[in-house]
C-alpha cells in the first residue's frame, strides 16, 4: 500500500512548496493532513518565509479528492458515538489548516497541476491565489455524489468568491468543470500553460516586495469580506496610520521623493 506524504521544498528567496503526494489516486488521507497542519505551524513561525506554494507530486493531480475508505471509517465512528453538536470550526483539524492558510503573514499560492476536486479545491480556495494548468482534468465540490456536502469550508469559501446561486449551482449539481472553464467563473485566477512556474514568478515578485506592507494588505483584504465595509475601512485606515509612520515607508518615500520617479516600478 502506497504511503502518502506532504514534502516541503525551499529555496533561498524564502520559497516554500508544499507538494502532496499519495500514488496512485492521489487522495488526502488522514496522515497527511496531520503532517500538512504540522508543516503549517512550522512556517507560521518563520519570519523567513516570503511566499507559499500548495501543488502536486504526481503528475496530472494536485489532490483527487479525500480518501473514501477513512472517510466511510470516519461515518461508522459518528454513527457509533455521535459528534458533539455544539462543535465549532476549532474542532476540526482540516478547519484549522485551511485557517492557517488564509491568516499566513505571506501570499499562499495554491498550483493546479491535475485534478483538484473535494478537499484538495477546498484547500485551493484558501490560498490567496489560484493558478490552474490548461488540459482535461476536473476541478470542483462534487460530494453531493456521496449523498453530503462539502465539509472542509467549501461550502462558505465558494458561496463568498462566486456568490450563492453559483456555488449552489456548483455544488448543488456536483458539477466539476476544467480548468478553462473554472478561470471564465472565477474559480481560479487563471488557466496557465504551468502553473508551478507561473507560481514561482509570483511568489519571487511578491519575495520582492515588503514582507509587512503585504501582510497588511492581505489581512485588509481577507477582513473586507467578513465586516460591514464602515468596518473595514476604519481597519485599513488604523492600519495605513500605523504603517506610513514606519521607518521603512518613510525611507522609501524619501527615495523616491529625491529621485522624482513614479509608481510604475520600484527604485533600483
Amino acid at each position: 500500500m502506497a504511503i502518502g506524504e506532504v514534502r516541503l521544498e525551499r529555496d533561498g528567496a524564502g520559497i516554500a512548496v508544499l507538494r502532496f503526494d499519495n500514488p496512485p489516486h492521489g487522495f488526502l488521507d488522514g496522515a497527511m493532513t496531520a503532517a500538512l497542519d504540522e508543516h503549517l505551524a512550522a512556517l507560521a513561525q518563520d519570519d523567513a518565509l516570503r511566499a507559499l506554494i500548495l501543488t502536486g507530486a504526481q503528475d496530472g493531480v494536485l489532490i483527487r479528492h479525500f480518501d473514501l475508505g477513512e472517510l466511510a471509517g470516519a461515518a461508522e465512528a459518528i454513527a457509533a458515538s455521535p459528534a458533539d453538536p455544539a462543535a465549532t470550526w476549532r474542532d476540526s483539524i482540516f478547519h484549522q489548516i485551511t485557517r492557517r492558510l488564509e491568516t499566513l503573514d505571506v501570499p499562499v499560492i495554491a498550483a493546479i497541476n491535475g485534478d483538484c476536486m473535494g478537499v484538495g479545491f477546498e484547500l485551493a480556495l484558501a490560498c490567496d491565489i489560484r493558478l490552474a494548468r490548461r488540459g482535461a482534468y476536473t476541478i470542483g465540490l462534487p460530494e453531493m455524489h456521496i449523498a453530503m456536502f462539502p465539509g472542509g469550508g467549501g461550502t462558505v469559501r465558494l458561496a463568498r468568491l462566486l456568490g450563492p446561486a453559483r456555488a449552489l449551482e456548483l455544488i448543488g449539481m456536483a458539477r466539476v468543470v476544467d480548468p478553462e472553464e473554472a478561470a471564465r467563473l472565477g474559480m481560479v485566477n487563471a488557466a496557465v500553460d504551468e502553473p508551478l512556474d507561473a507560481a514561482l514568478a509570483m511568489a519571487r515578485k511578491f519575495a520582492s516586495l515588503s514582507r509587512s506592507a503585504l501582510a497588511g494588505a492581505k489581512r485588509i483584504v481577507h477582513a473586507s469580506a467578513d465586516l460591514a465595509i464602515e468596518d473595514a475601512l476604519t481597519l485599513e485606515q488604523r492600519m495605513v496610520n500605523a504603517r506610513l509612520g514606519s521607518a521603512e515607508v518613510r525611507a522609501v518615500l524619501g527615495r523616491y521623493a529625491e529621485t522624482g520617479a513614479d509608481l510604475r516600478r520600484p527604485l533600483p
